[in-house]
């Protein structure tokens, strides 16, 4: 019960920040619908801008902002020093952080509904083929390790750095997810950037998304245009243990950072 009550006191924490609301749902939605006017005006000669393949991508990005606003949320809390009355509550570790991460996982839930509902409108609007309703429950499902890492990874900066610098910190991570993680460029086509990019969870978790999604590889034969679909190959396979390292990883590190900081 002290969880879920500190959960809903962040919940409405966010809901008065528009701007981040805003980021949150209406960014991501904007830059879907972009790409997606691109490619179509374009002929679809973009495989990576296709909704299919956009999507996935567009999610991990978008899970960026939860880690952004959950980073927020932490430091202001230790800045006002709400948290250090709230220690001296009933409340333990776990209530802390389980609270923090239920308020995470809804916002970012949200996000996935907003990228696959806002997809398939603007397919219907644009006339473009899209993945059934069950791809859509399992690409939310297989999202979730991604973004239960970036609820974490937004605690963890928010408890390890001050409401000044983490802010900075995580828009690293933002304009790393949208590179490294294939979500606009056609990282299959880039040979060793992109092997590099295996070895980081936002690739991994965008090829997954466009597997379940079937969408196709970028078109390297502009002759043919012919485009290979996405399968659960070698990389998938090694994709899920990644994805699952950085979440295990990062879990530790933050249970570990905001135990100590309730010590001090």
């Amino acid at each position: 019960m002290r969880m879920m009550n500190f959960a809903n006191r962040n919940f409405k924490e966010m809901l008065r920040d528009p701007i981040l609301c805003f980021m949150c749902a209406g960014f991501p939605l904007i830059m879907l619908i972009m790409f997606a006017v691109i490619n179509h005006f374009t002929n679809n000669t973009m495989s990576v801008f296709q909704l299919t393949s956009l999507i996935p991508g567009l999610m991990v990005f978008s899970f960026c902002f939860t880690m952004l606003m959950m980073c927020l949320l932490v430091s202001k809390d230790r800045s006002s020093a709400f948290l250090i009355r709230l220690y001296s509550s009933p409340m333990k570790s776990h209530d802390f952080v389980g609270g923090y991460v239920a308020t995470g996982a809804i916002i970012g839930l949200l996000q996935e509904v907003v990228c696959i509902v806002g997809g398939w409108v603007l397919s219907l609007i644009i006339s473009e083929d899209y993945f059934s309703f069950g791809r859509a429950v399992l690409l939310a499902i297989i999202m979730l390790p991604m973004l239960f890492m970036n609820v974490f990874a937004g605690i963890l900066l928010g408890t390890a750095a001050n409401d000044k610098a983490a802010p900075g910190i995580s828009s690293i991570f933002i304009s790393a997810s949208g590179i490294l993680g294939g979500a606009w460029m056609p990282l299959d086509t880039m040979g060793g950037f992109e092997k590099f990019c295996r070895f980081l969870p936002f690739y991994p978790a965008t090829y997954l998304g466009r597997i379940v999604t079937g969408a196709n590889h970028s078109v390297t034969n502009y002759m043919t245009m012919a485009a290979e679909a996405y399968k659960f190959d070698d990389i998938a396979k090694w994709s899920v243990p990644t994805i699952l390292i950085y979440l295990v990883l990062i879990i530790v590190l933050c249970l570990i950072a905001f135990q100590r900081k309730k010590k001090i």
